[in-house]
């Protein structure tokens, strides 16, 4: 595990209360996913008709409640990891109801394996944890509880009662008010949707009926690769920042378009939402963009909208540079090309240009040279984002490391046996010679050093 992923750790450890376990482990089921069900489209002729003729209604009240039964479908679409299965058993051979929501249903519609699995259901905490074996809770934000169900060797499950409407967003833009506003939670599923960022996914699938329940349109957002917010795109980018990297991410993932009232949110509020993002959201949710073998398309996006420019004020005069720009795309691309690049080795790249004209300036130049670039560098982004250590300071060590890497590699000094094992057994040396292949893909005069390296 990289160091830079290690502060996911918290949700781990914080706020955990030791669970009850009223409901055994099925040991004759091993902890693995099943195979993902059939690929075979979602979208009939017969769902695209309700799907249209609800939307309607949706513009018009904000919202409308559109059930799509399994006899519709193939069942076999929603397959998930046998220990989440076995959860939401537990739940429903309890008494409660049980959703699936975000990602999985997003994923699954779309014919892909769903291996987080999140779901909603009309118990509390306490009778959750009472319910499910291995079962921790802790406070994922605001003093709303979650609980988290462990299995060994399998991926973790999600488990939280269906969330309240926010105060925030309460009676606001064609938001109802909350049935009981002094609670977190709720008893109506709608409510839990306004928790949800985008339409796509706000959509539930029943575990006990197989019903596929949508409230806000995602059904035919999904299905026309459209980036729509639930609530007002512009309430939503100026109470949650976080949307919008997110936003960004799901239209690179997906190459979906982003809608015109979430462009025009983007392009009138990003800037003043971004200033209100904590450190750990901002590496996060731009962690998840870069490390998903798609960091071209989502840093075309993060130019577009300027975001760039917020978080990266070393670069704001040469990000409408051509030279600088194709440069960074032409890296970005061919990192793509070779598998996934991690956030990391992205903003290695990113930087690079930068980094490259400094460098030249020194003679026989060592780590402490390129550490003084990168603090110089680091320094100018801060202008406008003030990272805490804890969710940052992976960054510039990873940075330096494979730079420092790149000059080591090109001196016709290191050619000596000794000194290429050396290089060799540095620990970012794969990801510098990731960089220098993509390098010599733009400037094939790096052909023969990436031949003599590789």
């Amino acid at each position: 595990m990289k160091l830079y992923r290690l502060s996911w750790m918290w949700v781990a450890i914080l706020f955990c209360t030791l669970s009850f376990n009223a409901c055994t482990d099925n040991a004759d089921n091993p902890s693995k996913p099943e195979v993902p069900g059939s690929t075979d489209g979602f979208f009939t002729a017969e769902i695209n008709k309700l799907i249209d003729a609800n939307y309607s209604d949706v513009v018009a009240n904000g919202y409308a409640k559109l059930i799509i039964p399994k006899t519709m479908y193939d069942e076999n679409r929603f397959t998930f990891p046998t220990n989440a299965t076995n959860d939401m058993k537990c739940m429903v051979d309890a008494g409660y109801k049980v959703y699936v929501n975000g990602g999985s249903v997003r994923d699954a519609i779309l014919g892909k394996p769903s291996h987080d699995v999140d779901f909603s259901t009309n118990a509390s905490i306490e009778q959750i944890i009472a319910t499910v074996p291995k079962t921790w809770s802790f406070n994922a934000f605001r003093n709303i509880w979650v609980v988290k169900a462990y299995h060994d060797g399998d991926i973790e499950t999600d488990i939280a009662p269906i969330f309240a409407i926010f105060p925030e967003l309460a009676g606001k833009a064609n938001v109802p008010m909350a049935k009981n506003p002094d609670s977190p939670y709720s008893d109506d599923l709608l409510e839990d949707t306004y928790s949800r960022d985008f339409t796509f996914n706000s959509l539930y699938y029943d575990y006990a009926t197989g019903d596929v329940i949508d409230y806000h349109g995602g059904l035919r957002d999904l299905r026309d690769g459209v980036v729509n917010t639930v609530v007002d795109a512009d309430l939503k980018v100026r109470t949650d920042p976080r949307a919008i990297l997110r936003g960004l991410r799901f239209a690179a993932k997906y190459d979906f378009k982003v809608s015109d009232v979430f462009d025009k949110a983007l392009k009138n509020h990003s800037e003043a939402s971004l200033a209100t993002l904590d450190s750990y959201n901002a590496v996060y949710n731009m962690q998840s963009g870069f490390d998903g073998g798609f960091a071209l398309k989502y840093y075309d996006l993060l130019y577009y909208y300027k975001v760039t420019h917020f978080f990266w004020t070393s670069l704001k005069d040469r990000f409408d540079t051509s030279e600088y720009n194709d440069l960074v795309r032409g890296l970005l691309g061919e990192l793509d090309r070779q598998g996934k690049a991690d956030m990391a080795l992205s903003l290695a790249a990113i930087f690079w240009p930068r980094f490259a004209g400094d460098i030249k300036a020194k003679d026989n130049p060592t780590a402490d040279d390129v550490k003084a670039i990168w603090v110089t560098i680091d320094k100018e982004n801060r202008a406008n984002y003030k990272f805490d250590d804890k969710s940052y300071t992976y960054i510039p060590q990873f940075i330096q490391d494979v730079w420092y890497l790149q000059l080591q590699m090109a001196d016709s000094a290191n050619q000596t046996a000794e000194k290429v094992s050396e290089i060799r057994k540095a620990e970012r040396f794969a990801d510098a010679l990731r960089l220098l292949k993509a390098r010599a893909v733009l400037d094939t005069s790096l052909s023969s050093l990436v031949e003599s390296w590789s």
